[in-house]
């Protein structure tokens, strides 16, 4: 009986190796023929004109279950181009099977006819990809950083790295934007804004955004400082006599970049007055012009040297200290990872020099 048991365990063991081994082919297969192809360019007009005009919702699924594909093969096909030590690293690994394993979700759908169910469930699917991709840049973070302090030469490709970087996140926002349009547009999302076509706001109100976004960022420093610099705000509009200033965008991107650097103002101001009753406030100028909208954030933290500035888009540098995984050691709220500060000129038209500056066309913009 034992012989038969183990022959049964055996015959088990090989069949079960046998269908990992198809599946593992299977899905290099679809790899390989979907990267092939390229993301397809979109602007945030196209977006907006599809959401007000068309928004049929089988439309979106047949785009979104081959233009998904392409885009993330490309992601696993970028991933696979790391160098073998970096892709051997558990958190690069991670992040890896979550791009094949989404990729693997929406390819099941590729044959599917576009009833009520199927459209239901591919929503089901996007919203689990999104919530499965929410720690990819934490994740990815910590492997790039655990992957160069075992490196004896740190400097050696990192040309390379911050190329892929570059790709992978820009590529990261491009997705995310696709999958949360349709969401907001036909799922039963609980955050879905009444005034908004999917995540663009056609009247997003600057400044408003901005303090919501200091807000946040104060409510951090706070904590661990025990205090926080005051916002001194500033707000032209050259274009009509008013002093609000409306603009098509996503809100949430706006929000994003407003409390990084916010993050980032507060905590050099702390640091330089740390035994100050009354710190610097943080100044923002907001400006409309015919062409052009400028956010401008300035802090009394004492700046930088143009030697340290000319790295501050490198991935792999930082003058804060690394971010511990432990979620109960001391460390300050407004310190996360490097990465986050370069992460913001991939978003849909901001660029970062001294002062925000978002392009002068608007929805001319293109999703790499």
């Amino acid at each position: 009986m034992r012989i038969v048991n183990k022959l049964l365990q055996a015959g088990l063991r090989r069949s079960v190796q046998n269908d990992y081994a198809r599946n593992e082919n299977a899905l290099q297969r679809m790899i390989e023929y979907y990267s092939r192809f390229s993301p397809t360019p979109l602007s945030l007009r196209q977006f907006l004109d599809f959401a007000q005009k068309s928004g049929d919702e089988k439309r979106s699924f047949k785009w979104l279950r081959q233009e998904l594909p392409t885009r993330l093969a490309n992601m696993v096909k970028e991933m696979n181009r790391l160098p073998d030590g970096l892709q051997a690293m558990p958190s690069t690994q991670l992040v890896t099977s979550w791009y094949q394993q989404s990729l693997e979700e929406v390819i099941d759908f590729d044959q599917d006819n576009a009833n009520c169910r199927d459209l239901v469930e591919f929503n089901k699917v996007l919203e689990g990809i999104i919530q499965r991709h929410r720690n990819v840049v934490e994740t990815m973070a910590h492997g790039i950083m655990e992957w160069n302090e075992l490196q004896k030469h740190p400097e050696d490709g990192q040309d390379k790295i911050q190329y892929f970087l570059d790709r992978f996140y820009t590529s990261r926002i491009g997705i995310r934007i696709l999958i949360n349009q349709h969401i907001l547009l036909f799922g039963d999302s609980p955050v879905r804004q009444p005034d908004f076509y999917g995540t663009i706001d056609p009247k997003c109100d600057v400044p408003m955004v901005v303090e919501d976004a200091y807000n946040g960022a104060k409510f951090l420093c706070e904590q661990y400082y025990l205090g926080a610099p005051a916002l001194d705000i500033d707000v032209h509009n050259q274009i009509e006599e008013s002093s609000e200033v409306n603009i098509i965008y996503v809100p949430s991107h706006l929000h994003h970049i407003c409390f990084e650097l916010f993050k980032n103002s507060m905590r050099a101001t702390m640091e330089r007055y740390p035994h100050a009753c009354d710190v610097p406030p943080v100044q923002v100028r907001v400006t409309k012009g015919k062409s052009d909208l400028g956010i401008k954030i300035s802090d009394a933290g004492g700046g930088a040297s143009r030697s340290v500035t000319t790295r501050w888009f490198e991935y792999l540098y930082s003058t804060a200290p690394r971010p511990p995984r432990s979620e109960d050691a001391r460390i300050t709220p407004l310190v996360r990872y490097c990465y986050f500060y370069k992460l913001l000129r991939h978003l849909p038209t901001a660029s970062f020099k001294s002062s925000l500056r978002f392009e002068k066309a608007f929805l001319a913009h293109r999703f790499l």
